[in-house]
C-alpha cells in the first residue's frame, strides 16, 4: 500500500520553488523571521503574485505572532535582502533573488554561548531593545558600547567617603550624557533621509531636547526609541510622507528637528496602527 499522501485540491495548496524552498532551509533566520517569511510567500506565490500589500497586523493574525513583533521581522528580513519592499510601510512585498541575500551570521560557534547576547523582543512595531547583562558589571548603551559601571558609580562612592577615589564631574557627566547616543542617531537620520531631506550637520539643544523626548518617549509601557533599529523604521516611515518630503504648495521639507517633534512622532506612529 502507498504511503504517499496525494494533494487534495478541494483544500488547496501553495506551490514554492525549489531554489527559494531549500534558500529558506539553509538560511540563518530567526524562528520568528522564518514565520514571517512563510506568511509572506503565503501570501503572494499563494495567488500567484510575484508581491502584494500586506498588513503587519493580518500576518500577526496568520502566525501568533504580536503585530509590534512582525513589523520588526519584517524590517530585518528586507535589511538582510530575503524580501523587498519598494515605497514606505504600505507598498507591496516579494521575496528577492536567492542570490541577493545576505543574511546575518547569527553564531559561528554552535556549540558555544554567544558572548554579546541578542536583543530581546520589544513590544512595539519595529524594535528591539538591548538586554540586561546580569552576568557582568558593566552597563551597555545604545551604541552596543560597554560601559564599566563602576565609572558611573564611583563619584558616588567618593562623597559617601568609603575610601575609592571619587571620578572626576566632567568625565561623570560624559559617562551620563553617552546613554543617549546623539551621535548615533544623527548618524541614523543622514544614512536614511539624507537624499531626501536637510542633512543634520549639528545639533543645537533644542535638537537634543527633541531627540530625549523621543528616547524617553513611552508606548505601551515600552520606550521603543532605545534601539536604532526602531529609528530607521521611523526616518523610513516618515519618507513615505510626501507632505515631509516637499510635495507641498511651499516646497517645504522636514529637518531632524521637525521629525523628533512629539507632535510628529506620535503622528507618524499613529498613522501605522
Amino acid at each position: 500500500m502507498s504511503t504517499v499522501t496525494h494533494i487534495q485540491s478541494k483544500s488547496g495548496f501553495t506551490r514554492m520553488d525549489n531554489d527559494l524552498y531549500e534558500a529558506l532551509i539553509g538560511a540563518e533566520l530567526s524562528g520568528r523571521e522564518l514565520r514571517v517569511a512563510l506568511a509572506i510567500h503565503r501570501q503572494t506565490a499563494g495567488y500567484n503574485l510575484e508581491s502584494a500589500c500586506i498588513a503587519a497586523s493580518y500576518i500577526a493574525q496568520m502566525s501568533g505572532i504580536r503585530r509590534e513583533d512582525v513589523s520588526r521581522a519584517i524590517s530585518e528580513l528586507i535589511r538582510q535582502g530575503v524580501i523587498y519592499r519598494d515605497g514606505g510601510s504600505r507598498s507591496p512585498i516579494g521575496f528577492s533573488p536567492v542570490s541577493e541575500w545576505k543574511i546575518d551570521k547569527k553564531n559561528t560557534h554552535p556549540n558555544k554561548p554567544k558572548e554579546v547576547p541578542q536583543c530581546g523582543v520589544s513590544d512595539t512595531s519595529n524594535v528591539a531593545f538591548l538586554p540586561h547583562n546580569k552576568d557582568r558589571n558593566t552597563n551597555t548603551n545604545a551604541n552596543a558600547l560597554v560601559v564599566d559601571a563602576s565609572a558611573s558609580t564611583a563619584g558616588e562612592e567618593g562623597r559617601h567617603g568609603n575610601g575609592k577615589a571619587a571620578t572626576p564631574p566632567d568625565q561623570a557627566k560624559a559617562v551620563r550624557a553617552e546613554k543617549i547616543p546623539y551621535s548615533r542617531i544623527v548618524e541614523i537620520y543622514n544614512q536614511t533621509c539624507g537624499h531626501a531631506l536637510p542633512q543634520c550637520l549639528k545639533l543645537n539643544d533644542k535638537r537634543k531636547t527633541n531627540i530625549r523626548g523621543c528616547w524617553n518617549l513611552k508606548i505601551n509601557g515600552v520606550q521603543p526609541f532605545r534601539a536604532s533599529e526602531f529609528w530607521v523604521a521611523y526616518f523610513r516611515d516618515c519618507l513615505a510622507v510626501k507632505h515631509y518630503v516637499g510635495d507641498n504648495d511651499r516646497s517645504w521639507k522636514a529637518d531632524i528637528e521637525f521629525l523628533t517633534r512629539e507632535s510628529t512622532v506620535l503622528k507618524v506612529l499613529e498613522a501605522q496602527q
